[in-house]
């Protein structure tokens, strides 16, 4: 196993790991052991884990039944996933990259032990992305619009994808009821310049204020006419009763 950098460091905070069944983008049906890491940049309204905000809680969250005090060391993560069996792990928050450097010795450690690395990420931390690149495998990057998350993050996001490309990556966008054909046009200058067969998923806010069917396939042809792939995907875990 290669060496952690002297610029890495091997624990850090995390809100739990457990297995599940990927609910949401692209890789949704994939069986998957998540690692949501604690602490986040954003306050988005809509976040269905706000408990995973806290920047330094005491303990993680092992499955249903067991805990392990906080800070966590890479090497428990690795066990831990080793234990669940599943060859794909999602880095999920929170947000990762708010511990880069913690984040980058997992992918890494994880990347040794034969893991593919699957980072769930709100696309605003580009220059931290930079620096875990070649461990990611794929990144599922949020676009968060004006009407779901109260503010734009467009020029965040346009260096977020630049980085972001250099991988496998999607893109997703949540949308409600209020969400605006100029706001997925928006979406949809960010992606095409950058690679325009990029996917976009275009998933419907789980709660009272979700998009119509009407509504989401209008958006639907609106991205289409400027982008190749183009996907409605609700939270399938969530219509499943899983986490």
């Amino acid at each position: 196993m290669r060496p952690i950098s002297k610029t890495m460091i091997d624990r850090g905070f995390l809100y739990e790991i457990f297995e599940s069944i990927q609910g949401e983008g692209i890789y949704c049906g994939q069986r998957q052991t998540f690692v949501r890491f604690a602490g986040c940049n954003l306050d988005c309204g809509y976040c269905d884990t706000p408990a995973a905000r806290e920047e330094k809680p005491a303990i993680c969250l092992v499955g249903d039944v067991e805990s392990i005090e906080n800070p966590v060391n890479v090497e428990q993560v690795v066990a831990k996933c080793l234990k669940y069996g599943h060859r794909s792990v999602a880095i999920t928050g929170g947000e990762p990259l708010v511990q880069a450097d913690y984040l980058a010795s997992m992918l890494l450690t994880l990347k040794d032990a034969g893991f593919t690395n699957h980072l769930e990420t709100n696309g605003t931390l580009y220059r931290q992305l930079a620096g875990v690149m070649r461990w990611v495998d794929v990144v599922a990057m949020d676009m968060k619009l004006p009407s779901t998350n109260g503010r734009a993050f467009w020029d965040e996001h346009a260096k977020f994808l630049r980085v972001a490309s250099g991988t496998n990556v999607f893109v997703k966008a949540v949308v409600s009821s209020t969400t605006t054909d100029e706001e997925i046009t928006h979406c949809c200058d960010i992606i095409s310049p950058i690679d325009r067969h990029i996917t976009l998923v275009i998933q419907p806010v789980t709660g009272p204020t979700t998009a119509s069917g009407e509504h989401l396939m209008r958006l639907q042809d609106v991205a289409a006419a400027h982008l190749t792939d183009v996907r409605v995907i609700p939270q399938c875990h969530h219509i499943l009763g899983l986490k």
